[in-house]
Protein backbone atom coordinates (compact mmCIF):
# COMPACT_ATOMS: atom_id res chain seq x y z
CA UNK A 1 0.00 0.00 0.00
CA UNK A 2 1.25 3.32 -1.32
CA UNK A 3 1.29 6.45 1.32
CA UNK A 4 0.21 9.81 0.17
CA UNK A 5 2.71 12.56 -0.55
CA UNK A 6 2.72 15.19 1.65
CA UNK A 7 2.95 18.46 -0.24
CA UNK A 8 4.56 21.24 1.82
CA UNK A 9 3.13 24.80 2.32
CA UNK A 10 5.12 27.75 3.07
CA UNK A 11 3.52 29.88 5.98
CA UNK A 12 2.91 32.93 5.22
CA UNK A 13 5.35 35.71 6.04
CA UNK A 14 4.69 38.03 9.49
CA UNK A 15 5.64 41.78 8.99
CA UNK A 16 8.75 42.34 10.92
CA UNK A 17 8.27 43.72 14.68
CA UNK A 18 6.93 47.44 14.85
CA UNK A 19 8.67 49.79 17.91
CA UNK A 20 6.10 49.74 20.97
CA UNK A 21 2.48 51.18 20.30
CA UNK A 22 3.72 51.70 16.56
CA UNK A 23 1.00 49.10 15.18
CA UNK A 24 -1.85 51.44 16.69
CA UNK A 25 -1.06 54.17 13.98
CA UNK A 26 -1.33 54.84 10.40
CA UNK A 27 1.41 55.59 8.37
CA UNK A 28 -0.40 56.70 5.61
CA UNK A 29 -0.43 60.80 6.45
CA UNK A 30 3.25 61.81 4.88
CA UNK A 31 3.07 64.96 6.96
CA UNK A 32 2.21 62.95 10.22
CA UNK A 33 -0.49 63.08 12.63
CA UNK A 34 -1.50 64.64 15.60
CA UNK A 35 -2.42 62.83 18.74
CA UNK A 36 -5.89 63.68 20.46
CA UNK A 37 -6.66 62.51 23.95
CA UNK A 38 -9.94 59.87 23.43
CA UNK A 39 -10.85 61.35 26.94
CA UNK A 40 -11.36 65.07 25.35
CA UNK A 41 -12.92 63.77 22.88
CA UNK A 42 -15.27 61.72 24.78
CA UNK A 43 -16.14 63.55 27.76
CA UNK A 44 -15.38 67.35 26.65
CA UNK A 45 -16.01 68.06 23.12
CA UNK A 46 -19.73 67.08 23.39
CA UNK A 47 -20.19 69.80 25.53
CA UNK A 48 -18.33 72.93 25.08
CA UNK A 49 -19.20 75.49 22.37
CA UNK A 50 -17.92 75.71 18.74
CA UNK A 51 -15.34 78.68 19.57
CA UNK A 52 -13.84 76.57 21.92
CA UNK A 53 -13.44 73.69 19.91
CA UNK A 54 -11.41 75.50 16.87
CA UNK A 55 -9.09 77.03 19.64
CA UNK A 56 -8.88 73.76 21.56
CA UNK A 57 -7.93 72.16 17.72
CA UNK A 58 -5.05 74.95 16.78
CA UNK A 59 -3.61 74.62 20.50
CA UNK A 60 -4.05 70.64 20.10
CA UNK A 61 -2.23 70.92 16.86
CA UNK A 62 0.66 73.45 17.96
CA UNK A 63 1.39 71.31 21.27
CA UNK A 64 0.77 67.25 20.99
CA UNK A 65 1.36 67.58 17.05
CA UNK A 66 4.98 68.64 17.94
CA UNK A 67 5.07 66.15 21.10
CA UNK A 68 5.37 68.78 23.42
CA UNK A 69 3.58 69.69 26.89
CA UNK A 70 3.25 73.29 26.47
CA UNK A 71 4.39 76.34 24.19
CA UNK A 72 3.60 79.79 23.30
CA UNK A 73 0.74 80.82 20.49
CA UNK A 74 -0.29 83.92 20.03
CA UNK A 75 -3.46 85.31 18.96
CA UNK A 76 -3.08 85.20 15.11
CA UNK A 77 -1.85 81.87 15.02
CA UNK A 78 -5.19 81.07 17.14
CA UNK A 79 -7.44 82.71 14.63
CA UNK A 80 -6.29 79.58 12.17
CA UNK A 81 -4.39 79.18 8.79
CA UNK A 82 -3.10 82.08 7.01
CA UNK A 83 -3.07 80.81 3.41
CA UNK A 84 -4.69 82.63 0.98
CA UNK A 85 -8.61 82.34 1.19
CA UNK A 86 -8.08 80.63 4.36
CA UNK A 87 -11.29 81.10 7.07
CA UNK A 88 -10.16 82.39 10.34
CA UNK A 89 -11.32 82.81 13.77
CA UNK A 90 -12.55 86.60 14.94
CA UNK A 91 -10.60 87.61 17.80
CA UNK A 92 -13.66 87.60 19.81
CA UNK A 93 -14.35 84.02 19.31
CA UNK A 94 -10.73 83.17 20.08
CA UNK A 95 -11.37 85.07 23.50
CA UNK A 96 -14.77 83.48 24.11
CA UNK A 97 -13.05 80.30 23.93
CA UNK A 98 -10.11 80.66 25.70
CA UNK A 99 -11.81 81.36 28.44
CA UNK A 100 -14.79 78.39 28.23
CA UNK A 101 -11.36 76.39 28.28
CA UNK A 102 -10.13 78.04 31.00
CA UNK A 103 -13.26 77.75 32.93
CA UNK A 104 -13.12 74.21 33.00
CA UNK A 105 -9.95 73.68 33.42
CA UNK A 106 -9.22 72.19 30.16
CA UNK A 107 -6.47 73.88 29.64
CA UNK A 108 -4.07 76.12 31.73
CA UNK A 109 -1.91 79.16 31.30
CA UNK A 110 1.82 78.45 32.66
CA UNK A 111 3.31 81.24 31.34
CA UNK A 112 3.72 84.98 29.68
CA UNK A 113 5.84 86.10 27.09
CA UNK A 114 6.40 89.31 24.95
CA UNK A 115 3.77 91.52 23.77
CA UNK A 116 1.43 89.38 26.00
CA UNK A 117 1.80 86.15 24.07
CA UNK A 118 0.96 83.37 26.70
CA UNK A 119 1.97 79.64 26.96
CA UNK A 120 -0.09 77.30 26.96
CA UNK A 121 -1.07 73.09 28.31
CA UNK A 122 -3.40 70.98 27.57
CA UNK A 123 -5.20 68.56 30.47
CA UNK A 124 -6.65 65.91 31.07
CA UNK A 125 -9.94 66.22 32.09
CA UNK A 126 -13.19 65.32 32.20
CA UNK A 127 -16.31 67.90 32.31
CA UNK A 128 -19.24 65.21 32.06
CA UNK A 129 -20.20 65.16 35.39
CA UNK A 130 -21.00 68.85 35.46
CA UNK A 131 -23.06 69.02 32.48
CA UNK A 132 -25.03 65.38 33.73
CA UNK A 133 -25.16 65.60 37.63
CA UNK A 134 -24.72 69.81 37.89
CA UNK A 135 -23.17 69.02 41.32
CA UNK A 136 -19.83 67.68 40.61
CA UNK A 137 -16.73 69.16 40.91
CA UNK A 138 -13.72 69.98 38.71
CA UNK A 139 -11.77 67.20 37.79
CA UNK A 140 -7.76 67.59 38.60
CA UNK A 141 -6.20 68.16 35.68
CA UNK A 142 -3.64 65.27 34.89
CA UNK A 143 -0.66 65.70 32.90
CA UNK A 144 -0.81 64.11 29.12
CA UNK A 145 -0.21 60.40 28.47
CA UNK A 146 2.23 58.53 27.14
CA UNK A 147 4.64 61.85 27.10
CA UNK A 148 8.17 60.34 28.06
CA UNK A 149 9.23 63.95 29.29
CA UNK A 150 8.49 65.30 32.71
CA UNK A 151 6.46 68.80 32.79
CA UNK A 152 8.99 71.47 33.16
CA UNK A 153 8.35 75.44 33.74
CA UNK A 154 8.98 76.90 30.45
CA UNK A 155 12.27 79.41 30.49
CA UNK A 156 12.99 81.45 28.15
CA UNK A 157 15.87 84.68 27.41
CA UNK A 158 14.58 88.06 28.55
CA UNK A 159 11.22 87.37 28.84
CA UNK A 160 11.48 88.11 32.52
CA UNK A 161 9.36 86.71 35.38
CA UNK A 162 6.97 84.17 34.17
CA UNK A 163 3.32 84.77 35.67
CA UNK A 164 2.24 81.21 36.31
CA UNK A 165 -1.99 80.18 36.06
CA UNK A 166 -2.82 83.89 35.27
CA UNK A 167 -6.74 84.46 35.88
CA UNK A 168 -9.62 85.13 33.15
CA UNK A 169 -9.67 88.39 33.96
CA UNK A 170 -5.81 89.48 33.19
CA UNK A 171 -6.74 87.71 29.77
CA UNK A 172 -9.76 89.94 29.23
CA UNK A 173 -7.84 92.97 30.01
CA UNK A 174 -5.09 91.97 27.54
CA UNK A 175 -7.83 91.58 24.93
CA UNK A 176 -9.31 94.91 26.37
CA UNK A 177 -5.86 96.62 25.73
CA UNK A 178 -5.24 95.84 22.46
CA UNK A 179 -8.84 96.37 20.96
CA UNK A 180 -9.71 100.15 22.48
CA UNK A 181 -8.39 102.18 19.98
CA UNK A 182 -9.05 106.77 21.64
CA UNK A 183 -8.46 109.90 19.00
CA UNK A 184 -4.99 111.16 19.94
CA UNK A 185 -3.52 114.56 19.94
CA UNK A 186 0.07 115.15 19.33
CA UNK A 187 0.60 117.74 16.58
CA UNK A 188 4.20 118.50 18.01
CA UNK A 189 5.08 115.27 17.31
CA UNK A 190 2.76 112.48 15.37
CA UNK A 191 3.01 109.53 17.24
CA UNK A 192 -0.31 108.14 16.40
CA UNK A 193 -0.57 104.42 17.64
CA UNK A 194 -3.17 102.00 15.86
CA UNK A 195 -3.06 98.65 17.57
CA UNK A 196 0.80 98.50 17.59
CA UNK A 197 1.40 95.41 19.09
CA UNK A 198 -0.54 93.19 16.26
CA UNK A 199 2.27 92.93 13.67
CA UNK A 200 -0.53 90.65 11.23
CA UNK A 201 -1.06 92.15 7.62
CA UNK A 202 -4.56 93.10 6.26
CA UNK A 203 -5.93 94.31 3.48
CA UNK A 204 -8.06 97.93 4.24
CA UNK A 205 -11.23 95.47 4.15
CA UNK A 206 -9.81 93.13 6.46
CA UNK A 207 -8.64 95.53 9.12
CA UNK A 208 -12.31 96.98 8.91
CA UNK A 209 -13.47 93.61 9.67
CA UNK A 210 -11.44 92.99 12.62
CA UNK A 211 -11.50 96.73 14.10
CA UNK A 212 -13.44 99.33 13.98
CA UNK A 213 -11.05 101.42 11.41
CA UNK A 214 -13.86 103.07 9.92
CA UNK A 215 -14.65 105.55 12.81
CA UNK A 216 -11.48 105.31 14.06
CA UNK A 217 -9.95 106.67 11.44
CA UNK A 218 -12.58 108.97 10.67
CA UNK A 219 -12.00 109.93 14.83
CA UNK A 220 -8.43 110.31 14.63
CA UNK A 221 -8.80 112.81 11.20
CA UNK A 222 -10.85 114.97 13.06
CA UNK A 223 -8.34 115.57 15.52
CA UNK A 224 -5.24 115.74 13.34
CA UNK A 225 -6.97 118.13 10.83
CA UNK A 226 -9.74 119.93 12.63
CA UNK A 227 -10.32 121.70 9.76
CA UNK A 228 -11.83 119.32 7.43
CA UNK A 229 -15.17 118.86 7.92
CA UNK A 230 -17.07 115.52 7.95
CA UNK A 231 -17.90 115.03 4.32
CA UNK A 232 -14.29 115.90 3.04
CA UNK A 233 -13.09 112.98 5.64
CA UNK A 234 -15.64 110.73 4.62
CA UNK A 235 -15.02 111.41 0.79
CA UNK A 236 -11.25 111.04 1.29
CA UNK A 237 -11.82 107.77 3.69
CA UNK A 238 -13.48 106.32 0.64
CA UNK A 239 -11.21 107.08 -2.00
CA UNK A 240 -8.14 105.35 0.51
CA UNK A 241 -10.69 102.21 0.63
CA UNK A 242 -10.98 102.43 -3.53
CA UNK A 243 -7.18 102.64 -3.92
CA UNK A 244 -6.31 99.85 -1.44
CA UNK A 245 -8.38 97.17 -3.32
CA UNK A 246 -5.24 96.83 -5.28
CA UNK A 247 -2.31 98.31 -2.84
CA UNK A 248 -0.78 95.52 -0.47
CA UNK A 249 -1.30 94.35 2.72
CA UNK A 250 -0.66 96.07 5.90
CA UNK A 251 -0.33 95.99 9.67
CA UNK A 252 -3.19 98.43 11.51
CA UNK A 253 -0.09 100.97 12.55
CA UNK A 254 1.07 100.87 8.76
CA UNK A 255 -2.48 101.38 7.76
CA UNK A 256 -2.78 104.66 10.35
CA UNK A 257 0.23 106.18 9.17
CA UNK A 258 -1.25 105.71 5.44
CA UNK A 259 -4.40 107.45 5.92
CA UNK A 260 -2.77 110.29 7.86
CA UNK A 261 -0.68 111.00 5.00
CA UNK A 262 -3.06 110.79 2.62
CA UNK A 263 -5.23 113.33 4.38
CA UNK A 264 -1.90 115.42 4.52
CA UNK A 265 -1.43 115.31 0.78
CA UNK A 266 -4.85 115.97 0.31
CA UNK A 267 -4.57 119.20 2.77
CA UNK A 268 -1.36 120.21 1.20
CA UNK A 269 -3.00 120.02 -2.60
CA UNK A 270 -5.92 122.13 -1.56
CA UNK A 271 -3.83 124.88 -0.40
CA UNK A 272 -1.41 124.89 -3.45
CA UNK A 273 -4.18 125.70 -5.57
CA UNK A 274 -4.55 129.49 -6.88
CA UNK A 275 -6.98 131.91 -5.31
CA UNK A 276 -7.68 133.82 -7.77
CA UNK A 277 -8.25 133.00 -11.58
CA UNK A 278 -9.81 136.33 -12.45
CA UNK A 279 -8.46 137.97 -15.29
CA UNK A 280 -5.92 141.25 -14.89
CA UNK A 281 -8.29 144.47 -15.31
CA UNK A 282 -7.95 146.75 -18.02
CA UNK A 283 -5.80 150.05 -17.62
CA UNK A 284 -7.07 152.99 -17.85
CA UNK A 285 -5.65 155.45 -20.48
CA UNK A 286 -3.04 157.95 -19.94
CA UNK A 287 -2.77 161.99 -20.28
CA UNK A 288 -0.65 164.20 -21.55
CA UNK A 289 1.00 166.12 -19.11
CA UNK A 290 0.37 169.75 -20.73
CA UNK A 291 -3.27 168.66 -22.18
CA UNK A 292 -6.16 166.76 -21.40
CA UNK A 293 -6.07 164.60 -24.33
CA UNK A 294 -5.25 161.44 -24.05
CA UNK A 295 -1.37 159.98 -25.50
CA UNK A 296 -2.34 157.76 -28.20
CA UNK A 297 0.92 155.66 -29.40
CA UNK A 298 0.46 157.43 -32.87
CA UNK A 299 2.98 160.79 -32.52
CA UNK A 300 2.45 161.78 -35.89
Amino acid sequence: MSTAQVIPFKKPSQPKEQGAGKNMYSDKFEQGYVMSSRLYRKEVWPFISDAARNVYAELESRINGHLKETDYVSYSQLQGCDLPGARQLGRKTVSAGLKELIKYGIISIVGSGKQGMKSYRLNEVSIKDQFTKGTSSLSTPVPPVNQTSSLSTPVTSSLGEHTIDSSIDTLDNNEITREKFEPQNRSMMSFIEYHPRDLKSYSLKELTQTYSAQSDFQSQAKVSFPDFTDEQILSQLKKLAQWSLSAETRSPQKWMTCWLNWLSNFQNSSQTKPANNKPPAPQKPKHHRYGSGAVSGDNS
